[in-house]
């Protein structure tokens, strides 16, 4: 947190310095694994880029830039969300032409966990912060710059118990951009 804070502060020489946030799930790592492959798979076939394994993430609240100050206040909202988990299975690719992005998204998603999101954007907004409005359409993002984006289709399914809520920094660099979490909460998974 403090090198992107800091690094914020000597951007913008702002005497509030600004993060740019979001939550997200987070996969445990043999889980990413099995995305990451997906995504080298995907990019070949679509001439994108691949994401990093390490970017693997479903975002539930992209927040934006956001006064540091109010770090404080993000992780009271993690804090309430007394939420289980659950599992959510990857089996539809698709793609977007329009921003050259492919990605894999669940055909369904469990009840519990349109709950966890529909209690974090609550939470977000009784807190003061914008949310985005639109419909939550989960998926994880598997290549940019894609000059034949995917076309929707079935695939071998990658189940991903969810099992951490975390609110993550993202710092935007040349060469994409640099996630670092700053906090996280566990998530008991049951079956919805």
């Amino acid at each position: 947190m403090v090198a992107i804070i800091d690094a914020a502060v000597d951007a913008t020489a702002d005497p509030q310095p600004h993060v740019r946030l979001f939550y997200a799930w987070v996969p445990a790592e043999s889980v990413r694994a099995r995305f990451a492959a997906l995504a080298r798979e995907v990019a070949r076939r679509c001439r994108g880029r691949a994401i990093s394994g390490d970017h693997v993430h479903l975002t539930l609240a992209f927040l934006g830039d956001v006064a540091a100050g109010s770090l404080p206040a993000l992780r009271s909202v993690g804090d309430r969300l007394a939420h289980a988990g659950g599992i959510l299975e990857f089996d539809t690719l698709g793609g977007w032409r329009a921003s050259g992005v492919s990605w894999v998204a669940p055909s369904q998603v469990p009840p519990g966990l349109l709950a966890m999101h529909a209690a974090l954007r609550t939470a977000l907004v009784e807190a003061g912060f914008d949310v985005d409005t639109r419909a939550f359409r989960p998926h994880v993002t598997l290549a940019r710059r894609c000059m034949q984006p995917q076309t929707r289709a079935r695939c071998a399914s990658i189940q991903w118990p969810i099992e951490r809520l975390c609110l993550i920094a993202s710092e935007l660099k040349p060469e994409g951009p640099r996630y670092m979490e700053l906090a996280a909460w566990p998530l008991a998974v049951t079956a919805d």
